[in-house]
């Protein structure tokens, strides 16, 4: 499928029937009663003389009134997306019957196998993805391996393909025994995402200033009809159901984790592009390609000291402890008051066991970091 350029995340509910430990949304089961006009929605983008991938996603959007009318809507004129845990199975069916899986990207489908468990949903979760995968739907099933469900995920993984479905690790994105993820895998992320190094791309970049499109190819549409720039930037471009301004060009990014498919719209140097691929390759613990990646980097920006701090991190993974540290010492000499330089050089030089350096995630070399 040829997926469109321009994309418009709907967060359709905050609301959802799952409770998962690690979610940043408050658990809540009670009724969707904001909704939008998917007529309304379908008027805004064709308006626009493009064609859009809507991603409609949550809380759960398979709990919303009405769900598969607003997908047949959508469908007639605009490509879908989904993010589901997938355990309505009325709904599913429903959909799976009424939607063409032509106009539908892919079904983003999260396992939260432990809440899953909890619920007793295993065995209707196998049933509805093979429904799909039956009816012409590309099902894509992430597992969110936090670090609480390292030791389990490989078991999962197999158990799940003896039903004929794949799962594929998703990083966990947050803070864990005071450890930053998915920065703080480290090495054992070789273990869990080798057989998928684009999973490398689930990085919150810091690409402040920044040509960016978001706001122009790249929306965030609220429960209410707000639309945001993106899902970072909350720069309000107006409401669905009334009138919306979009950009015109490349505005510079403002925020300094980047949350959304920045990576699709953003206008990197080549530098910055270096940088990119060095911290994907670093997060899925590639880090051969990591060290080349920074490199270059290197090569066209000497001593940058997001670079010079990722260089070490790599020398201290292939036990170079030397050349870590003193990767890290060039790195603050450029930021001297840098909290994660400064903490990567202390425990590099304390030689700490279970020491494991965090990488840097900022791009911009214009910019004091």
């Amino acid at each position: 499928m040829n997926v469109p350029r321009n994309s418009i995340i709907w967060n359709m509910t905050r609301k959802c029937n799952f409770r998962c430990e690690y979610c940043y949304f408050p658990h809540d089961n009670t009724p969707v009663t904001e909704t939008l006009s998917a007529e309304r929605i379908k008027d805004f983008l064709d308006n626009t003389g493009e064609i859009w991938k809507v991603g409609l996603t949550g809380g759960e959007p398979f709990i919303y009134p009405n769900f598969v009318d607003v997908c047949e809507v959508l469908t007639s004129s605009h490509i879908i997306g989904v993010d589901t845990n997938l355990s309505v199975s009325s709904k599913v069916k429903e959909f799976a019957e009424r939607i063409d899986p032509n106009r539908v990207h892919n079904l983003y489908v999260a396992l939260h196998i432990e809440e899953r468990e909890r619920i007793k949903g295993v065995d209707a979760f196998i049933r509805n993805a093979q429904l799909l995968m039956d009816k012409g739907f590309e099902i894509i099933v992430n597992y969110v391996v936090h670090p609480t469900l390292e030791g389990r995920f490989q078991a999962d993984r197999e158990f799940y393909a003896s039903h004929g479905i794949t799962i594929t690790p998703r990083p966990f994105k947050g803070e864990h025994d005071g450890r930053r993820y998915p920065e703080a895998y480290g090495d054992r992320a070789q273990v869990i995402f080798g057989d998928h190094p684009e999973q490398g791309k689930k990085v919150a970049f810091n690409f402040y200033g920044v040509p960016c499109s978001a706001g122009r190819t790249l929306l965030r549409m609220e429960p209410d009809g707000t639309i945001f720039r993106c899902p970072g930037d909350k720069t309000v471009l107006g409401n669905v159901m009334d009138e919306v301004t979009l950009y015109e060009g490349h505005e510079p990014c403002i925020k300094k984790r980047c949350p959304c498919r920045g990576l699709d719209h953003v206008q990197l140097t080549d530098f910055e592009a270096h940088m990119v691929d060095g911290v994907q390759y670093a997060v899925v613990a590639d880090n051969e390609q990591s060290r080349f990646a920074f490199e270059q980097a290197t090569a066209l920006v000497p001593n940058d000291p997001c670079a010079e701090n990722n260089l070490g991190v790599l020398a201290w993974r292939r036990d170079d402890r030397e050349d870590a540290l003193l990767h890290f010492e060039n790195a603050l000499k450029s930021v001297p008051d840098n909290t994660l330089y400064g903490r990567n050089r202390d425990g590099a030089q304390a030689a700490q066991a279970d020491f494991d350096p965090q990488i840097c995630l900022d791009v911009n070399s214009d910019l004091i970091k």
